[in-house]
């Protein structure tokens, strides 16, 4: 079994799972998840033809580049190796999620996760094909900066894959279970948050699975501003809008005008 297949078949189980959780579970009313799970999954059939077709291009780049200046070997026994691998990526994650909402040319693509009006399962796959491009670039300059091994950069992706789906879930964890999981992984309510029109909401928890990172570079925001009934899932800086047809999101990277950029920006929406 390939790579590519083995990440496929864990995704679409994690994927069964939770979508098995919201169903039972779900936290508020999904009115229009039908048209925003046609956008999503035809994103995510999009992101997958071209991860195909050009992840072994840029594969082959880096490996052109020769022997790895920082191999992890060199200081780390192998199993330290592969844990600090595993940080090292989701830490790269973290800081790559700050730079696309802080560069404006990186916002433009990652607008298009952010339009989704509803939270839930299916938003973990809503990204820009170039954006995903993008990350696949930083992540394997990364892989072969620090040496880090095919292991570690396959069990990173599938826990990265099943981090999104759950913090993206639209459901909740009991409060006292959710304190206690938010201490080491971002969580639903937390992430959440990060969905908010309120600039200053959407542009804070960062992290996809620890959620040390928020807490440790000052973008942690623990609740929002109205409290969860009064969160507003959305694009930041805009009231309503989200895209209406498949074809706005694939061009909505060309339009300059939705949402608001800034790093700690004011809380009233436009």
């Amino acid at each position: 079994m390939s790579d590519f297949a083995l990440r496929m078949g864990i995704f679409f189980t994690l994927l069964t799972v939770f979508v098995l959780w919201q169903w039972r579970g779900g936290r508020s009313a999904l009115p229009r998840w039908q048209q925003r799970w046609r956008h999503n999954f035809g994103l995510l059939a999009v992101d997958s033809i071209v991860v195909r077709m050009i992840q072994p291009l840029i594969l082959l780049a880096i490996a052109s580049l020769g022997n790895h200046p920082l191999p992890l070997e060199n200081w780390l026994n192998d199993t330290g190796a592969f844990i600090a691998s595993l940080v090292l990526l989701d830490f790269t994650i973290y800081w790559q999620h700050r730079l696309f909402h802080r560069i404006p040319l990186f916002w433009r693509l990652h607008r298009v996760h952010h339009s989704d009006p509803e939270l839930d399962v299916s938003s973990a796959i809503r990204f820009h094909p170039v954006e995903i491009l993008l990350s696949l670039l930083i992540k394997g300059s990364v892989i072969w900066l620090f040496g880090i091994s095919p292991l570690a950069v396959l069990t990173f992706d599938i826990l990265l894959n099943g981090c999104a789906l759950f913090n993206h879930t639209n459901a909740r964890l009991p409060q006292r279970l959710e304190r206690l999981v938010r201490r080491i992984l971002v969580t639903p309510d937390m992430h959440r948050i990060h969905h908010s029109r309120v600039d200053s909401e959407a542009h804070s928890n960062f992290g996809f699975c620890l959620s040390i990172w928020d807490r440790l570079f000052q973008s942690y925001t623990a609740t929002a501003n109205h409290g969860d009934a009064g969160l507003n899932i959305g694009l930041p800086g805009t009231q309503t809008y989200a895209p209406e047809s498949f074809k706005a999101l694939l061009l909505m990277p060309l339009k300059s005008s939705f949402g608001r950029i800034t790093q700690r920006p004011s809380d009233t929406p436009d």
